[in-house]
């Protein structure tokens, strides 16, 4: 092969390096909190996620949260048996909520860029919120099983409502800080605020263990691929 082939094949590999970028992406993970405005009910969990850059100050996001199981425990009464007495007995009601979310945007850094030192970011997204509801019953401590035999009330557990699902979805704003570390990788660190509307909601969850106006915080580290 004459010394043309050479200079073409290297002319060649050059225009293709050059017109190659180098692909890059983050993943990442860490503890979440999620708080209803007007509402007691407060949770705590993990996420994962994933960031991409489409510019030095410009990424998409993407993540999912896993919150506990929230129980509520509140008082109510069962019905016994016809002739029993008294008719009916105390008893508690324990209700139970779980929360797993996914939710997407856009982030801008400002002050610094997404895989350099200090930056503050915000943005906007969107958020699937799929909760369940379940509930149980339990008969009150205060009665004794001498005076009160199990089998005049219903058998324990009492029949209880098994786990009924609702979807929904959020739209908000997060504003947060990172630091990138000497090591590959970043400390994160935001808040969201949300607004949440029901899709499918049989028992109404929002409003009674979600609030329309919710609040979130999450902690976590980043590991940024090259």
């Amino acid at each position: 092969m004459d010394k043309r082939y050479w200079i073409g094949l290297l002319i060649f590999l050059l225009t293709a390096t050059t017109n190659v970028s180098v692909a890059q992406f983050s993943l990442g993970g860490g503890v979440s909190t999620f708080h209803g405005i007007n509402l007691p009910v407060n949770r705590i969990g993990g996420n994962i996620f994933l960031e991409v850059p489409r510019t030095p100050e410009n990424t998409l996001f993407v993540r999912a949260a896993y919150m506990l199981p929230v129980k509520n425990v509140s008082e109510t009464s069962v019905s016994g048996k016809p002739g029993v007495t008294p008719s009916l007995a105390d008893a508690d009601l324990i209700a139970k909520t779980s929360y797993f979310a996914v939710d997407g945007g856009t982030r801008y850094y400002l002050f610094n860029q997404y895989d350099i030192g200090f930056a503050v970011f915000a943005g906007g997204h969107i958020k699937g919120i799929l909760s369940s509801y379940s509930a149980d019953y339990r008969m009150d401590s205060q009665y004794d099983i001498k005076d009160y035999e199990t089998a005049d009330y219903p058998p324990q557990p009492l029949t209880g409502l098994s786990p009924q699902y609702s979807l929904l979805f959020a739209f908000g704003g997060t504003i947060g800080v990172k630091y990138q570390l000497p090591i590959r990788g970043a400390l994160m660190f935001d808040m969201g605020l949300e607004v949440i509307t029901r899709l499918y909601d049989p028992y109404a969850i929002l409003g009674n263990d979600i609030s329309p106006l919710s609040v979130s915080f999450n902690l976590g580290y980043r590991f940024d691929w090259y």
